[in-house]
């Protein structure tokens, strides 16, 4: 039988897109509502300069933020700066959203809507240290900050599609039915290797002697001159070309299982 070849799940980047603008809506829209609600303004008719004249006078003598609306309303608006309020809106939205929210479920709004997760090697959530990284290393990947061009380009450009944060934090953005299970990226990841078929069915793991044949094999001994190769981790699981998924040794039910990524379970493979 011949079984599909596994295909790239981080191949999301347009989704990824998607997701930034939302979350970045969900936390600047209210920020600038509120930073706007403690503008005040003038009439330009009551104004001796035109509105642009009386903004540029403005920032230069007392800073804040202004701005010329003439065009629109006959007016300008202006304030002393950001509220504290606006600020510490925008600091605990992000945080909460990219480290917290993120951290400990792998998902923020915007990739719950487009469908996709950060996650672990291991396809598990990143946790909160993971996701800190990720969203300290905007200060690179956000370059230069009107628009993120450094992680647009290195995320559309590497292999697995991770950002210079991703990197840094050993993580993937996957679509989300790829979540749950190891990642297998093509020319990145190592699946756990495997030499040839595994033994029998409902037989265990032959004894390798310390050495890590494939499956069914068997090992030559050391010779002495050199160190015997560590064997692999007790019924760890491992990659089946065959299959095309991976497979491990349930010593309680004393039979060979296959993960369904359908599924996202272990189940027993017949023979």
């Amino acid at each position: 039988m011949a079984y599909p070849v596994q295909a790239d799940p981080t191949a999301v980047f347009g989704r990824r897109v998607l997701a930034v603008l939302i979350d970045a809506a969900l936390v600047l829209v209210p920020v600038i509502l509120l930073t706007t609600s403690h503008f005040e303004y003038l009439e330009v008719k009551d104004l001796p300069v035109t509105g642009q004249e009386f903004c540029d006078a403005r920032l230069e003598d007392r800073g804040g933020l202004c701005a010329n609306f003439e065009d629109v309303d006959d007016r300008v608006y202006f304030s002393d700066g950001v509220p504290g309020s606006a600020t510490l809106l925008f600091w605990g939205a992000t945080l909460g959203l990219l480290v917290l929210l993120q951290g400990f479920t792998g998902w923020t709004i915007g990739k719950l809507i487009a469908g996709i997760r950060v996650v672990r090697e291991d396809g598990r959530p990143p946790g909160f240290v993971k996701a800190l990284v990720r969203w300290l290393l905007w200060v690179v990947d956000g370059f230069p900050y009107v628009l993120p061009l450094v992680g647009f380009i290195v995320g559309l450009t590497t292999v697995g599609h991770r950002r210079v944060g991703d990197m840094a934090a050993k993580t993937f953005v996957v679509r989300s039915s790829a979540a749950g299970s190891p990642i297998v990226v093509p020319g990145l990841t190592t699946p756990p290797p495997t030499a040839g078929a595994a033994g029998p069915w409902g037989a265990p793991p032959p004894d390798t002697g310390g050495m890590t044949p494939g499956w069914g094999q068997t090992a030559d001994p050391p010779s002495a001159t050199s160190a015997p190769t560590p064997p692999p981790a007790a019924h760890a699981p491992q990659w089946d070309e065959a299959r095309g998924t991976y497979i491990q040794w349930d010593p309680a039910q004393g039979a060979w299982m296959q993960w369904n990524e359908a599924l996202k379970t272990w189940s027993r493979i017949p023979g």
